[in-house]
């Protein structure tokens, strides 16, 4: 494995399922940070039949649900449209919490999620959730006022979240659904505390760009490639892509490295084959990821580039 692609490598998010959860808000559906626990919304006011809580809520297993950001305007949609949510089954937790059971911190919603929505998801996906693939495991708790109402149901589910742990959109239930966890080409992977985070415009500071999507099967029908073979096709067909994406921008010259994610047995055998080819670069000082403003793509119009100045996966010395 080059070098720039070994240490490029993002902190894999482990675990069978990789909930991502944390304590809950009264009153609004709340999305925090990586680690999230979502409070299902109380009756504030007129709600239409599309964007009912309780409908939504109550929604059968396998329906998806999406709301704008920061809003508890939340719908179900039909899987095949955008969503953030997708419900995996239902959890009573009468037997365990009784009348009068104190409301759950953030530390105890954490066990509460990993002890009863891993196996539901686990179940939902007929055992076939990628643990190192796009879908982690959430659920939707009752709030606080819910809770003193005599509410103990979790609604487990599946979703998409970036490195920093906000959701992404998705189409397709995750049941049939490519769980490589991949980005579309052009997408610019922000920068928080030198390490790769959400999202962002690729005019904000971020860590990497998406510049190419490889399929590894198409190259290896017959089977799991091992790491060096990996290694082998990637260097050669992610340069093509830099090339392809840049117009043969120099990325060596501009400081900047070529890299690219790797597929693991176990995904491979769930049909994740899939990986991104990305630019970034490290500090000097081997501390974390440089910040990158603007977009390799413009960059290499602007410069007028040609493929022969395309870099090699290598990093230049130091870099």
């Amino acid at each position: 494995m080059p070098e720039i692609a070994e240490w490029f490598h993002p902190k894999r998010r482990t675990g069978q399922t990789r909930l991502l959860m944390v304590g809950a808000f009264v009153g609004a559906l709340v999305v925090l940070t990586s680690s999230t626990l979502f409070s299902w919304p109380v009756n504030g006011g007129p709600a239409s039949a599309a964007n009912d809580p309780n409908a939504a809520f109550d929604a059968p297993d396998g329906s998806c649900l999406v709301w704008p950001a920061g809003t508890t305007d939340i719908s179900k949609v039909d899987c095949s449209a955008k969503h953030l949510f997708e419900i995996a089954g239902t959890v009573d937790l009468t037997s365990k919490y009784p009348a009068g059971a104190p409301f759950p911190d953030g530390t105890l919603w954490q066990k509460i999620a990993q002890d009863n929505c891993a196996p539901v998801a686990s179940k939902y996906m007929s055992g076939k959730l990628d643990p190192n693939g796009k879908y982690s495991v959430n659920a939707l708790n009752p709030t606080a006022q819910q809770w003193s109402g005599g509410a103990r149901t979790i609604r487990c589910g599946l979703q998409f979240a970036g490195h920093g742990g906000a959701l992404q959109l998705t189409t397709g239930s995750a049941k049939t659904s490519d769980q490589s966890a991949i980005y579309p080409v052009g997408t610019c992977l922000g920068i928080k505390d030198k390490d790769v985070s959400d999202p962002v415009p690729c005019t904000s500071g971020h860590s990497y760009e998406i510049v190419g999507i490889v399929d590894l099967k198409a190259q290896f029908p017959d089977g799991f490639p091992s790491d060096d073979q990996q290694q082998t096709a990637l260097s050669t067909r992610c340069v093509q892509a830099a090339n392809d994406y840049t117009g043969g921008f120099d990325l060596n010259k501009n400081q900047l490295g070529l890299t690219w994610d790797n597929v693991k047995q176990d995904s491979w055998n769930l049909g994740s084959t899939k990986v991104n080819c990305k630019i970034g670069q490290k500090l000097a000082d081997g501390s974390g990821l440089q910040t990158i403003t603007n977009s390799v793509k413009d960059r290499g119009r602007a410069a007028g580039a040609t493929p022969s100045s395309t870099s090699t996966s290598t990093p230049p010395a130091g870099g």
